[in-house]
C-alpha cells in the first residue's frame, strides 16, 4: 500500500532498519518511535523518546503517538479474528488510474499499469484489458496467473458477449454461467465491464476471483470508473 503512496523501494526496505536508512532525522525518529511502541512491552527508551521531543512539539508527539496506538490496535484486532488485509479505498485506486492515463507511455504500458492497480489494489485473482479489433477482443494487458484465453470473439464468452452488447456482468457463480468460457480452474466469480467510446465498444476489463460472489455494486463502479478512464487511449 505504502508504494501506492508513492514511497520508494528504497525506503520501504529502509523501514526494516530505520536507523541505517537514510531518512531525514524526523521521521527516523518517528519510525524508531513505531517500532518501540509495537515491538513487545512497548516501552520507549529515554534516549529515543528524547529525540522525538527533540524534532516534534508535544500536541505532534501525542498526535504521531495515538496514530501508532491505534494502528497497533486494528494489527491485533484483526490478527486475532483472522480479519483479511482492508482493501485499497476505490476513490485511491480511481485516483492512479487517472494519474497512468496521463503520465503512461504507449498504450500497452499504460494497461499494464492500470491492470497492476487494479489487481494489486483489490487482490483480484485475474485481471485483463482487452481491445476491440474488428469481430475480435484482443487482450492487451494481464495480472495473474499465466492466460491461456488471449483473445475472444463477439459474443464469444462473456468477454465477448460483453464486447458485442455493452453490458456490464457479474457472475457470482462461473460454474453455473453457460456463457463462462472456462481459462482458470480456480475461477469462482467474474466481472466483465464493457470500455464503451465513440458510441461503440472499443475494449473490455475482465475481472475474475478465486472466490464465489466476490463482486458488488462497489467492485462494479470502481471498475466501470477505471473503463471510462481509458476509453480515450483505446479509440
Amino acid at each position: 500500500m505504502a508504494k501506492q503512496f508513492g514511497v520508494s523501494d528504497e525506503a520501504i526496505i529502509g523501514l526494516r532498519d530505520p536507523a541505517s536508512h537514510p531518512f531525514p532525522p524526523d521521521q527516523k525518529a518517528a519510525l524508531l518511535l513505531a517500532d518501540a511502541m509495537t515491538d513487545g512491552r512497548g516501552q520507549v527508551p529515554d534516549p529515543l523518546f528524547a529525540e522525538v521531543r527533540r524534532h516534534f512539539s508535544e500536541p505532534q508527539v501525542v498526535e504521531i503517538a495515538a496514530v501508532i496506538g491505534l494502528f497497533n490496535y486494528f494489527n491485533r484486532f484483526n490478527n486475532a479474528l483472522h480479519v483479511d488485509i482492508t482493501l485499497t479505498d476505490p476513490d485511491v485506486l480511481a485516483r492512479r488510474a487517472a494519474e497512468a492515463v496521463k503520465t503512461a507511455g504507449p498504450i500497452d504500458a499504460l494497461c499494464d499499469r492500470v491492470v497492476e492497480i487494479l489487481h494489486q489494489g483489490r487482490k483480484y485473482f485475474w485481471v485483463g484489458i482487452y481491445r476491440r479489433e474488428e469481430d475480435r477482443l484482443v487482450r492487451r494487458a494481464y495480472r495473474g496467473p499465466a492466460p491461456p484465453c488471449h483473445a475472444f470473439r463477439l459474443g464469444e464468452g462473456n468477454v465477448g458477449e460483453t464486447g458485442r452488447t455493452g453490458v456490464t456482468k457479474m457472475i457470482d457463480d462461473v460454474s453455473t454461467d453457460p456463457a463462462y468460457k472456462m481459462c482458470f480452474a480456480a475461477t469462482r466469480s467474474e466481472l466483465v465491464v464493457p470500455i464503451r467510446g465513440g458510441g461503440a465498444i472499443v475494449g473490455v476489463i475482465d475481472v475474475e476471483s478465486d472466490r464465489p460472489a466476490a463482486f458488488d455494486e462497489e467492485e462494479r463502479t470502481l471498475v466501470e470508473r477505471v473503463a471510462a478512464l481509458l476509453v480515450s487511449r483505446l479509440i
